[in-house]
């Protein structure tokens, strides 16, 4: 799913939100339509130019991986940015 820029603002708000609401305490407890919409938005963020180290520690190998509250807590910042 590529997001068109002009949606990058509403659909980070709705994943940051979705997260908190699933209440995991990990990705990958969540939903694999959440993760999917999570890296979507990720995606269109590094494509504007905005690389956030705790949005890329969702998914890595090598470093402890976020939680999904430290997610959703960032998502809100770096929207309040956009």
């Amino acid at each position: 799913m590529t997001l068109p820029e002009s949606e990058v603002k509403m659909a980070a708000e709705e994943v940051s939100r979705d997260l908190r609401a699933a209440g995991a305490a990990s990705n990958r407890e969540l939903p694999k339509a959440l993760r999917d919409r999570f890296i979507a938005v990720r995606s269109a963020l590094f494509r504007l130019g905005i690389f956030d180290p705790i949005l890329a520690r969702f998914d890595s190998a090598t470093v402890a991986q976020a939680s999904p509250q430290e997610i959703a807590e960032e998502l809100v910042l770096l929207v309040q940015k956009l």
